[in-house]
């Protein structure tokens, strides 16, 4: 099922034919379908199946649909530098502000409804003040094989840009 895009200020939804102008990300596709099986979800992505460039921008998600909002059980290190805390535990909006946490979840809550994965354009000024703009991917996960329970996220390294404040 394809997903329809999400309008909001600083997305942009990319179709996962695109992935082949993202070969970090695409990698990171292709490990999550070969995790799957039988159509069923996978519950992890094996860290030597992906590649090495994209682990410090990686986040692996609980998903929390009650409270609108997911928590961070690991982050890579550009991630956890970047929070000023460590990563595991935080929630969405630890590192956004409250319009761009909404937009977060609710790119989130469509590859959870779909559970198909998500390819996006961001930009967004974070709580420091810093500007980002990145293409990142977002694949779901699931501790039965059906219901989604987190997300594999993480960014094409050569798309990050940053303008401190």
């Amino acid at each position: 099922m394809a997903m329809e895009p999400i309008s909001l200020r600083g997305y942009e939804e990319l179709p996962l034919e695109n992935l082949r102008d993202f070969p970090a990300l695409q990698a990171c596709h292709q490990a999550w379908l070969a995790a799957r099986s039988d159509g069923r979800l996978p519950a992890v992505i094996e860290v030597e199946t992906l590649p090495p460039e994209v682990m410090p921008y990686t986040m692996l998600l609980d998903y929390l649909p009650g409270e609108a909002d997911v928590r961070v059980r690991i982050a890579g290190l550009y991630v956890g530098e970047r929070s000023h805390q460590a990563g595991g535990g935080q929630r969405l909006r630890n590192f956004f502000s409250e319009e761009d946490a909404r937009i977060v979840f609710a790119s989130m809550r469509k590859v959870a409804e779909t559970r198909q994965p998500s390819l996006a354009r961001r930009s967004y000024v974070a709580l420091n003040g810093t500007q980002y703009t990145y293409v990142r991917l977002i694949m779901p996960l699931s501790l039965d094989g059906s219901t989604v329970t987190g997300f594999f996220k993480t960014i094409e390294p050569e798309t990050l840009h940053m303008q401190s404040a």
